[in-house]
């Protein structure tokens, strides 16, 4: 079956509640994601939605959603490995509470820190009532058999509202559809406007199971997670002073990694044994060559200095830094001893949590055909990990965007040197529909923007960057580092 395309479902600009039911409480969820309060994104992002995943099969999120609520918990303002640990709990039920930026100012919005993209994480408001978007899917034990439930318009309103569930049908067994439920999907075909007799046929159609997206309204006593106003368009939005001072990549705080010189003894047919991933066009990342395994009965592990995550940039004199994998494991494999590593040590894992493990090999899904994740026997850093690393690490790519009239670029940035008086790296928040960074399909959440036609941003103020953003035409050249999200 083709996965379902949901993205309509979810409004730009407004706090919406979904609700994922999955069979296995610890199915990955398959998504990559960015950001974190220690870095000027502050909120969690969805990087990348790999096909066949838990998210992936539901059809509701896209890349550049904010996810702020996990089954309850606030990750509206949290450190990048606690999000990461909160979404990977196990669950059945996964309530996340998203926000999508508002996209349809972009032609009207003339100012603001998206120099003109006009992407607007609008005023959070709050309502006595919300609205819940809930997937639910029905299992038929034979093709025939019928749901139980009556469907019905209403008067003066759109779409397919459930009258009656019979008792003792399947729907009324599960327990998860109710009395006043609207729908606004089956089988991923678009009901929002549709009749009860569209509706029944598309059940009908269904020989195995039923996928229904429902809508249902809460009444909420309280105002439901961010207690907080509309941030200014003017500047970036506001961070605590904590926020800033727990920031990566700024001039306030040095990076935790350093360089180290390992001598290795070890017979002419030993493995060294230890398990390498990253690399040039590595799945479709420029990465370093990194560890993801040490055996502790092997040379390396015997020895004891060179761990997981660790970064290796030198075999014997011969450069590990620009190549592929399978480059660096012939040169590892065809050493002699002494052997001589140089290798980077990363930031030790920040109460455990700087490792992911994979989920299973993933297909990336249509939203982006050129990513997936590493095989399933590897592990891959934090995407804050890879902020850590010095720039001459880093493997940079130039996109060359053309404006020749006043329109966007289509992108919004966060970070610069502001009144705290602190560099900041720029990171691209978000990326607009239609415009020339989303046409170009290589700018992504989370990326890091180093220069504009050859001009480092380096030490600018976010205002001067917005400000020369909007004034350049023509041919445009970005000079971009992408670090693959954490993935979940």
């Amino acid at each position: 079956l083709a996965l379902p395309q949901l993205h309509h479902l979810i409004p730009d600009g407004e706090l919406t509640s979904i609700k994922i039911t999955r069979q296995d409480p610890s199915d990955p969820l398959a998504i990559s994601i960015v950001g974190g309060n220690e870095t000027p994104l502050v909120r969690i992002l969805i990087q990348d939605i790999y096909r066949e995943g838990v998210i992936a099969r539901d059809g509701r999120l896209l890349p550049g959603d904010m996810i702020l609520k996990v089954n309850g918990i606030d990750i509206s303002n949290v450190p990048h490995y606690f999000a990461v640990t909160t979404l990977r709990q196990p669950s059945q039920l996964l309530r996340l509470t998203v926000l999508r930026e508002q996209r349809h100012r972009y032609h009207s919005h003339s100012h603001g820190h998206t120099h003109g993209a006009g992407v607007q994480p609008l005023g959070l408001s709050h309502h006595p009532m919300r609205d819940d978007s809930i997937h639910v899917v029905l299992n038929k034990s034979i093709p025939d058999e019928q749901l139980g439930i009556k469907l019905v318009r209403r008067a003066e309103e759109h779409g397919v509202y459930i009258f009656h569930l019979l008792e003792g049908g399947l729907a009324a067994r599960d327990g998860q559809l109710c009395i006043g439920d609207r729908v606004l999907a089956i089988n991923g075909q678009d009901l929002r406007y549709g009749a009860p007799e569209h509706a029944a046929l598309l059940i009908q159609a269904s020989k195995q199971c039923v996928h229904f997206i429902v809508s249902r309204q809460i009444c909420l006593p309280t105002p439901d997670i961010l207690q907080e106003g509309p941030w200014g368009m003017d500047g970036p939005p506001p961070y605590s002073p904590v926020d800033m001072e727990q920031t990566l990549l700024d001039s306030c705080q040095k990076p935790a990694c350093y360089e180290k010189i390992v001598t290795l003894t070890k017979e002419p047919y030993d493995s060294l044994g230890m398990t390498v991933a990253g690399g040039m066009s590595s799945r479709g990342w420029d990465l370093p060559i990194y560890v993801t395994n040490v055996d502790p009965d092997g040379v390396v592990g015997q020895e004891g200095s060179i761990h997981k995550g660790d970064i290796l940039l030198n075999v014997n004199g011969m450069d590990l830094t620009g190549v592929t994998r399978g480059e660096a494991v012939a040169n590892l494999k065809n050493t002699s001893s002494p052997v001589v590593l140089k290798v980077l040590e990363m930031r030790p894992p920040e109460d455990g949590q700087q490792e992911c493990t994979l989920p299973p090999c993933l297909t990336p899904s249509p939203t982006d055909s050129t990513k997936s994740p590493l095989p399933n026997d590897d592990y891959s850093p934090l995407w804050v990990s890879w902020l850590q690393l010095p720039r001459h690490l880093y493997c940079c790519k130039d996109i060359v965007l053309r404006r020749n009239t006043s329109g966007s670029l289509g992108f919004s940035i966060v970070g610069g040197q502001e009144e705290v008086n602190c560099n900041q790296s720029f990171f691209i928040r978000s990326i607009v529909e239609g415009t020339p960074a989303y046409n170009d399909g290589r700018i992504r959440c989370g990326d890091i923007l180093l220069e504009v036609n050859g001009k480092s941003t380096w030490g600018m103020t976010h205002s001067a960057l917005v400000r020369l953003l909007k004034e350049l035409r023509g041919r445009i050249t970005l000079t971009i580092v992408s670090w693959p999200g954490s993935l979940l």
